[in-house]
């Protein structure tokens, strides 16, 4: 009984704090004198009424996202985290500040960093906000193609060392090699194996989902129409970090694919503690849905158009 008693006379002041200090605007030395206790205590009362569900915080902002399709995609595709950005302002890119936003509340002092490239990553990027993390490491997914920064798997890991004030390291390599001859004198390179291992075991990964409707590699003729001819034969659908999969979810395997100079995406997927993906738009529904049900990343970013149509998509994975 006396237990019971003890129970509810904290409730009730738990509940008293909550109201003094949300509904009364008191700030917490405010409360603490009022009620004869420690400003620390009255800080740990308030956390305690927001682990009980006395305080309930609801952030009205378009970048707080759709709870319903957030929580089916977790479940269809096992997600740690799903946003799914339901607003038709397109003043603002909610999308690219949501992932920032993780991005931010994931991020630990000593993290190795692998960045993608592509539009998505440069949005990304370009909302991130300025952090002190001296002691992380950020290396690209891949060496270096592209005619505009905004491909430049290396100027993106300039551009987030940066911002995080960390460490950059640059993959000094071509990402397509013209031969198997010139792949191989590159990949066996002891500074080129050790990067690339680096990457494969990233804490935390930042990546686009390509297709080659609006892909990059066809908009800046990185590859050839036939390259790109040869990959559709080999019924490619689209790529992560440079892995092109088929409808069915397996790694394409052609002579183009064997002289790309990446990171292996299974393995830092395995590796890494977060995975980011960046992407939305129906026409990438089969990428994308290949692509997280491979489980190759486990904190999705896109739209409320791209999520319903994910959720419809019934196609399985051989």
């Amino acid at each position: 009984m006396k237990n019971n008693e003890n129970n509810d006379s904290m409730l009730d002041k738990m509940t008293l704090i909550a109201t003094l200090y949300y509904k009364d605007k008191l700030s917490q030395q405010e409360i603490a004198k009022k009620l004869h206790i420690s400003r620390p205590w009255v800080s740990k009362l308030l956390s305690r009424a927001e682990e009980l569900g006395i305080v309930k915080i609801e952030i009205e902002s378009p970048i707080s996202g759709n709870s319903q399709l957030e929580e089916q995609l977790c479940q269809k595709y096992n997600l740690t985290y799903a946003s799914v950005i339901d607003s038709h302002d397109s003043s603002r890119d909610y999308v690219a500040m949501s992932a920032v936003n993780y991005f931010i509340s994931q991020i630990k002092p000593n993290d190795i960093i692998g960045i993608g490239w592509g539009n998505a990553v440069s949005r990304f990027i370009k909302n991130l906000h300025p952090m002190k993390f001296p002691d992380t490491q950020i290396i690209p997914l891949a060496g270096s193609f592209g005619a505009t920064f905004e491909i430049l798997p290396n100027y993106n890991a300039i551009r987030l060392a940066d911002l995080t004030g960390g460490t950059v390291h640059l993959l000094h390599i071509p990402a397509f090699c013209s031969s198997q001859e010139e792949y191989q004198t590159l990949i066996t390179n002891e500074r080129t194996s050790h990067l690339l291992t680096l990457a494969e075991h990233a804490d935390i990964v930042v990546t686009g989902i390509g297709t080659f409707e609006t892909s990059f590699l066809t908009r800046y003729e990185i590859m050839s129409k036939e390259e790109i001819q040869t990959l559709k034969d080999a019924d490619a659908i689209g790529d992560i970090a440079l892995q092109f999969l088929s409808k069915t979810g397996k790694p394409v395997d052609t002579d183009i694919t064997r002289r790309m100079i990446k990171a292996d995406i299974f393995k830092t997927a395995r590796n890494s503690r977060l995975s980011i993906g960046i992407a939305e738009g129906i026409y990438k529904t089969e990428i994308i849905h290949a692509v997280l049900s491979l489980h190759l990343i486990n904190a999705f970013f896109t739209t409320k158009e791209t999520a319903l149509s994910l959720l419809d998509e019934k196609s399985e994975l051989s």
